[in-house]
């Protein structure tokens, strides 16, 4: 029988953006249930508010901060007030996003920068401070970043997104490859369409919407379908796992 508890987060410590609702509330909670103490983060604190109050009732503690990640000097406070807070981070999960979808010749200056600050600039400045916590402490510890199918494939009506998911990719290597020395294992998760606010809003496109037939196993996901890797990836199952991309997809990306 495999050793169960290395998929255990007893003792850990795990920072999780966007973490009031979709994917990075399911892997605060699923975090929480595999046993690590959280620091959660948004931009509404009243929906982290929520969260935090169901990780609590599990018996692990919670610490509650405001971010635009968006916003570098933003960023860069979220992680002070965390470190200062928690005094210590293994794991850092950079989950938050946005997406517009529109096609590629409506798409301005000003919500292609957006798009690509919150979805690329954030992860490498986030991972940016935390790996220099975890490198100064000498304890290693892991990084893990929300990317997208449409990162691997590339897809209509989302070409900055796209863009900024790529590079969230190949990001990923580039700080695998400089952070190995140190024992920091960086790795990303590309999930299909999953069931969140964001999704279903995009729903309400119909050029959107028929990307769904591309999905071979014939439905979007779940949060917690996609948490579920993002756990594995956060444990010491995957200690000779660094520089991956988990395409977690339904099939999506293998036709």
């Amino acid at each position: 029988m495999p050793d169960t508890s290395l998929f255990s987060l007893e003792g850990k410590t795990m920072i999780v953006t966007g973490a009031s609702k979709g994917i990075g509330k399911a892997v605060a909670l699923a975090a929480a249930s595999a046993g690590a103490d959280l620091a959660i983060g948004s931009r509404t604190r009243a929906d982290l508010e929520l969260v935090a109050s169901e990780i609590r009732s599990m018996g692990r503690s919670c610490a509650v901060h405001t971010v635009d990640v968006g916003n570098v000097d933003s960023i860069r406070a979220f992680a002070d007030k965390v470190l200062a807070e928690a005094g210590d981070i293994d794991i850092l999960v950079n989950n938050a996003g946005c997406n517009r979808i529109m096609p590629v010749l409506e798409v301005t200056e000003e919500v292609y920068d957006e798009i690509i600050d919150v979805n690329l600039k954030s992860v490498f400045f986030l991972s940016q401070a935390l790996a220099a916590h975890m490198i100064e402490r000498g304890r290693g510890g892991r990084i893990i970043n929300v990317s997208s199918q449409v990162g691997v494939v590339g897809g209509p009506l989302r070409a900055a997104y796209t863009a900024a998911k790529g590079g969230v990719c190949t990001l990923t290597k580039s700080m695998a490859a400089e952070w190995a020395e140190h024992g920091i294992t960086v790795n990303a998760v590309a999930p299909t369409m999953t069931r969140t606010p964001m999704v279903e809003k995009a729903m309400e496109n119909p050029g959107f919407r028929a990307n769904i037939k591309k999905i071979l196993l014939g439905r979007i996901a779940e949060p917690e379908e996609i948490a579920s890797s993002i756990i594995y990836l956060a444990s010491d199952a995957s200690a000779m796992v660094t520089g991956h991309t988990m395409v977690v997809d339904g099939g999506y990306t293998a036709v």
